[in-house]
């Protein structure tokens, strides 16, 4: 099927197609940031939020990402309520490009099929006077000029409403500068990581030496495991100590983080919950930087869910494993 028959036939289609609901405000930006959770205070805490196979089990943060997901969805729809605009306007412009070019002589469904004829209209354009083209120009357009079904997207932008443009300005300024926010995170937690770092190297103030043998040895009896044994009792809780250290650092930088981003999703949220995310709208421009607006917002939100997600993570190896990280430290754990 040609593609001007095949667009013309989706848009025939379209006429017939069910109404498009009601605007479901997805949940807004702020109420999801909102419910980022602080880091828990210690290990043994980040423990109850992961399972020994590093999954994360925390209520909250499970809801959390399946409503970052559903407002996703959401938006995807506005997106694509959009494309199927674009998509019946290109067929309108396609229509009446096709019966301008008749009007001047040309047969737009040939020059798709005829290279031959392609090279004749071209020659003949190439031949006319300035003035020629542009009186030809101005009668190819007339039809599409008239037809009032075709949406000019210079003029929808001038029109869209106050609130709408403002709205887009915002948020192409803060899609803009998302870039910068980033490495701004990424400095953050690279300074955050250095001192956890710092941390980990520290030696701990072991209980005396190691028993011997190696607790996997062949040759460690009842009485080595024994003596193995006390010294992990001594020895975990100095490792969990340091991983609350750790966790702690990683704690403050996400409150840093946090509190950096706030204003800038508290604005954000006001404007898309005022332009209903973009689906209030009527230009393309203004609404896909509405729609990128929103992107950029709940990626903010998303980051920091990443990173509690790798802390927490972090902070729970020793306190699952418990003793065998002492005693066979090379083993995965179980």
């Amino acid at each position: 099927m040609k593609p001007v028959l095949a667009a013309a036939l989706a848009a025939l289609l379209s006429l017939f197609a069910p109404a498009t609901p009601a605007f479901e405000p997805p949940p807004s930006v702020a109420a999801l940031f909102s419910r980022v959770p602080e880091l828990p205070a210690t290990a043994d805490e980040a423990a109850s939020w992961v399972d020994r196979g590093g999954r994360i089990v925390h209520p909250g943060l499970l809801a959390l990402r399946a409503d970052i997901e559903a407002h996703q969805r959401a938006i995807g729809l506005i997106q694509q309520a959009a494309a199927e605009r674009h998509q019946a306007q290109s067929v309108i412009v396609v229509e009446n490009l096709g019966k301008g070019m008749a009007d001047v002589g040309i047969d737009m469904a040939r020059m798709q099929r005829d290279p031959a004829y392609a090279q004749q209209v071209q020659e003949r354009m190439r031949k006319m006077s300035p003035q020629e083209l542009m009186a030809m120009s101005q009668k190819m357009n007339q039809p599409l000029n008239q037809d009032r079904r075709h949406q000019n997207q210079a003029q929808a932008m001038a029109e869209d409403s106050a609130v709408n443009r403002t709205a887009a300005l915002a948020g192409e300024a803060y899609a803009s500068a998302q870039m910068k926010r980033l490495d701004a995170h990424t400095a953050l937690w690279r300074e955050a990581e250095d001192a956890v770092a710092r941390v980990v190297k520290k030696p701990l103030a072991a209980p005396g030496p190691k028993p011997t043998p190696e607790w996997e040895n062949i040759g460690c009896d009842a009485g080595c495991r024994a003596q193995w044994d006390a010294y992990a009792s001594k020895m975990l809780p100095l490792m969990v100590a340091r991983d609350t250290e750790a966790l702690r650092i990683r704690r403050a930088a996400l409150q840093r983080q946090r509190a950096a981003v706030a204003d800038g999703i508290r604005s954000a949220d006001k404007h898309l919950v005022a332009t209903q995310y973009g689906a209030a709208s009527n230009s393309q421009a203004n609404q896909g930087n509405i729609v990128r607006y929103d992107g950029a917002a709940i990626a903010e939100i998303s980051y920091l869910l990443d990173r509690i997600t790798d802390s927490v993570k972090s902070a729970a190896v020793v306190v699952h494993c418990g003793k065998q990280i002492v005693l066979a430290p090379g083993a995965v754990c179980h």
